[in-house]
């Protein structure tokens, strides 16, 4: 029995040592391997850092596409090398540093905390996934037990005076809880992105608001005085603030405990304000685009926006942000509204949301790891921590190679702490925060606790922000142009179809090929800076309109007196036929009329010019949005994009590839079978829009037309939509969508279809 016993376990040991083999040929294997992925997940950080603040300002394929990636695997490199320290027989001193690091790095950086909007509902998947990092430090942590007996049990956190022998124990653990604290920050955030609660308030106050105001007190658009909108106010309002003991069913602001855009207005313009006019001018535009992000987040909960019926409402846009007395004339109020979408931008996908409604403990916590990481850093310098590994676990010696990128590591950490906590600053969350710490005595918020010195830092930073907002770029699609890059898409289908499993490869095909379009664009789909002159062309449009009736293309038919002889571009089924139709009729003039002489001074050949171009670019852009972004436009997005792809293939079948000749174009009118085609539609509105001898009059009418219709499609409820696109570069048609909101236009007019010559009031 005793040989027995004696074999089984002379057995056992050579299993064990099988086992073990790989690792003990060279141990060292792992620990390198550990390095590597650290340096790795420390790459993946700085990515999202330097990206994510690029973000919003670029569509590029390579930036959405890299962060994505970025996003998608650091949590799995994290946990995997977590799991590869904890059990893997080969063990380092280091193990807890590096473990620490990761998980700080966990939390990812301040500029991205979501990829996209369903990713906010993941937090509490996230919290489970802090946890368990957590426990892998626990157990980390117990390399650094000098006591042998200690290996047969496993707590997290343990202080008993053997490990705080250890000179790195200490400011080891505090830097673990305040790893812990930061990490909850990007959680807090997601949670704040699913819960309403904060504009179910604004939405409450707004109602109460144009209840008593009405139109009976005076409301002044240009100085602000008198301006109700919400800054700031108290995040959890007690009990005797939500009525007055009846049942209330609203939630009640004490005028006392708020910041309104009047309060902050009238603080930055007293000639007692301490503040220089620089930072006053942006603490000015910056709470009035936070008041208004509140209004139009509203929208993303579908909550009503009860001040829209108030004439205030409309006069706070059309004589206050479009007051004619603007130097620049229309570029400051698009300057509020790209701020404005940063602050949604930033409360749906990055952590600025929470940290600025817990700024004190933030300050707190990144001082408190700043200070942890360089104590940590100093004494592994000088001495490494000690373990005792028992039999099977094998131990591998700290090299001063490890200590070195140990440093290196948590140097890195430090310098991001430190860079995020500027870029903070710089932003207009600390705008915000800095006309609280000012209104301090009506209410204090965030900063006002912090030392002197960071106010003095956020001051200097806020003379002008750290970058800029949105791409300021547009997209353009022509139907002539593309239709022939359309036979590409129209072979790869078919070669898809003639595989066995077709739905699949044809699915896998289209994906290819819109990436490829995206990848490398064509005169079909590319993207052009934004023209000053268009955002002027839209303003007047609104303006001309100032009762907010939009109207669908026929006010400009009328007032160039044309209405009769175009009426019937507007009979169609939907609006994405007349706007084909008239996109098409604008590329033919492009093409038809080429360098067209003019007659003329050079000022009214300068405008003629500027309407040119005004209507070109206004009509591909159109047709980017029904080709790449449906959903931002009237009508069912699967329709929207059928219809359009099939006015492309029209066009191809009429043109074949011969799209820049301008002998051919008329010549497609005479198509066999497509006399009542979109296409052939566009053509013949094309060539009576040629024949105007008026070239001035001509573009002048389809300068018109086109920001007519760019007002009449903005309008929508699919507020979910405009967020998304915020974090791919956002597009222009969400700039005018929130414009419109915030002169009290939610909906457009369902248009009475004009039989051709019929005047319709």
């Amino acid at each position: 029995m005793a040989s027995m016993e004696q074999g089984d376990q002379q057995t056992n040991i050579t299993s064990a040592l099988e086992a073990l083999s790989p690792w003990l040929n060279n141990p060292r294997r792992t620990v390198i391997q550990v390095e590597v992925f650290m340096a790795a997940a420390a790459v993946l950080l700085f990515f999202q850092l330097i990206f994510g603040s690029v973000r919003r300002r670029t569509n590029k394929f390579f930036i959405q596409g890299g962060l994505w990636l970025a996003y998608t695997l650091l949590l799995p490199l994290i946990t995997y090398t977590l799991g590869q320290m904890q059990s893997s027989p080969v063990k380092s001193a280091l193990y807890p540093v590096w473990g620490l690091s990761l998980v700080l790095v966990a939390g990812g950086a301040n500029s991205i905390t979501a990829y996209d909007l369903d990713d906010n509902k993941q937090w509490k998947r996230h919290i489970f996934d802090l946890l368990q990092c957590y426990i892998y430090i626990g157990i980390l942590f117990e390399l650094l037990y000098p006591d042998k007996s200690l290996y047969t049990q496993y707590y997290l956190f343990h202080f008993s005076p053997s490990v705080m022998r250890q000179p790195v124990s200490i400011p080891l653990f505090l830097l673990v809880g305040s790893v812990f604290i930061a990490n909850m920050f990007g959680i807090v955030a997601g949670w704040m992105v699913n819960h309403a609660d904060a504009s179910k308030v604004v939405a409450d106050y707004m109602k109460d608001h144009a209840n008593s105001r009405g139109d009976s007190q005076e409301f002044n658009p240009v100085s602000m005085k008198d301006c109700k909108y919400l800054v700031h106010w108290p995040t959890y309002l007690p009990a005797a603030w939500r009525g007055d003991g009846s049942p209330v069913y609203r939630s009640k602001l004490p005028e006392e405990a708020i910041i309104t855009v009047g309060m902050v207005w009238e603080m930055c313009n007293n000639e007692d304000s301490s503040m220089s006019p620089g930072v006053s001018s942006r603490i000015e535009g910056a709470c009035l685009s936070f008041a208004l992000s509140h209004l139009l987040r509203r929208r993303f909960f579908g909550m009503d926006c009860a001040e829209a019926s108030l004439s205030e409402t409309r006069e706070f846009v059309l004589e206050g942000l479009l007051s004619e007395n603007n130097n620049d004339k229309y570029t400051e109020a698009f300057k509020l509204i790209e701020v404005e979408l940063g602050f949604l931008y930033d409360s749906f996908y990055t952590k600025y949301a929470s940290i600025f409604e817990m700024e004190n403990g933030f300050f707190l916590v990144v001082i408190m790891k700043i200070i942890s990481t360089l104590v940590v850093g100093i004494i592994l310098l000088f001495k490494s921590p000690i373990i005792k590994t028992p039999n099977p676990i094998i131990q591998v010696d700290t090299r001063t190679a490890d200590t070195i990128i140990t440093v290196v590591i948590l140097g890195t950490f430090i310098a991001v702490e430190a860079l995020q906590s500027i870029l903070y600053l710089g932003t207009d969350w600390a705008m915000v925060s800095l006309a609280c710490y000012y209104n301090k005595g009506r209410h204090g918020h965030g900063l006002w606790c912090i030392p002197f010195a960071l106010h003095k830092t956020c001051a200097f930073l806020s003379r002008r922000p750290l970058f800029s907002y949105w791409q300021n770029n547009i997209g353009q699609y022509s139907v002539i142009e593309g239709s022939q890059h359309f036979r590409g898409r129209k072979a790869f289908g078919c070669l898809a179809r003639s595989l066995t499993l077709f739905p699949f490869f044809e699915f896998m095909v289209y994906a290819i090929w819109d990436t490829l379009r995206k990848l490398f664009p064509s005169k079909g789909l590319h993207f052009v800076k934004l023209p000053h002159m268009m955002k002027n062309e839209i303003i007047s449009a609104l303006k001309s309109n100032s009762d907010g009736h939009l109207a669908n293309g026929k006010a400009s038919l009328r007032r160039n007196g044309v209405f009769e002889q175009f009426s019937w571009t507007l009979c169609n089924e939907t609006q994405t036929e007349n706007m084909l139709i008239w996109h098409i009729a604008t590329d033919y003039c492009k093409i038809a009329l080429g360098d067209e002489e003019f007659v003329g001074s050079a000022e009214e050949l300068e405008k003629r010019n500027q309407y040119r171009k005004v209507a070109t670019k206004l009509s591909n852009y159109c047709a980017y949005l029904m080709s790449e972004v449906p959903e931002l436009i009237p009508g069912n997005f699967a329709d929207t994009k059928f219809v359009f792809h099939s006015a492309v293939f029209e066009a191809r079948e009429a043109l074949g590839t011969k799209t820049r000749n301008r002998d051919v174009l008329p010549n497609a009118m005479g198509h066999p079978g497509q006399e009542d085609t979109i296409f052939v539609k566009g053509l013949k509105l094309g060539t009576m829009l040629k024949s105007i001898q008026d070239s001035f009059l001509r573009w002048k009418l389809m300068a018109e037309f086109w920001a007519e219709t760019i007002l009449y499609i903005a309008p929508s409820d699919n507020a979910k939509a405009h967020m998304e696109h915020l974090a791919q570069g956002g597009e222009f048609l969400t700039h005018i969508w929130a414009l419109l909101t915030h002169a009290g236009i939610l909906t457009r007019p369902q248009p009475e279809k004009p039989t051709p010559g019929e005047d319709i009031a």
